[in-house]
């Protein structure tokens, strides 16, 4: 698996959601999927080292494409204030689930995932065909979208969500203890 071209997919999924900066996304004509109109009302708990936790924001939207709906929901997992970190589902019912995390700095690589599954619940690594299958599903969705509203009857796509940032922090070592309804 390449690093350098999966950190560019993931990079490049975010800054067209206009989660993270970009020099071709016009921030004036690009609804930020990370703006006050999708912030969902509950929360992905994290801890920190002496087991307080707290809930980090969720943003969500919905959409139509090709009579499928659509879910994106998009964690906030910064659990240090100067590196931004988040996760990402993408769920089209009937269809794999994709998971995508980033952590980001633009002074250097950061870390970045994508991965699927089919139940939301268990996942793997996706290898970097699935990874360009994955871009160019989100490169269509782009295309397509004509308009998109918060997200309603989210809850299932949130345990995914929150199923995958454990899967994420398995993966490097770092533990998750986030509880899913």
């Amino acid at each position: 698996m390449n690093k350098d071209l999966t950190y560019e997919i993931v990079k490049h999924v975010f800054a067209n959601l206009a989660i993270i900066p970009s020099n071709f996304i016009n921030i004036n004509k690009t609804k930020s999927l990370i703006s006050k109109e999708f912030l969902l009302p509950d929360g992905v708990p994290f801890s920190d080292e002496t087991g307080k936790v707290s809930s980090n924001q969720v943003w969500g939207c919905q959409f139509i494409v090709e009579n499928q709906e659509v879910k994106l929901l998009v964690a906030d997992c910064k659990q240090d204030q100067d590196l931004p970190e988040y996760a990402l589902l993408v769920w089209m019912k009937d269809m794999p689930i994709y998971g995508v995390y980033l952590t980001y700095h633009d002074e250097m690589k950061s870390e970045s995932l994508v991965a699927c599954g089919m139940d939301g619940k268990q996942w793997m690594e996706c290898p970097t065909y699935l990874q360009g299958t994955f871009l160019s599903g989100m490169e269509q969705l782009k295309n397509d979208l004509v308009s998109y509203q918060k997200c309603t009857n989210y809850k299932d796509q949130l345990n995914m969500l929150i199923s995958f940032i454990g899967f994420h922090m398995d993966l490097h070592g770092d533990g998750y203890e986030g509880k899913e309804d």
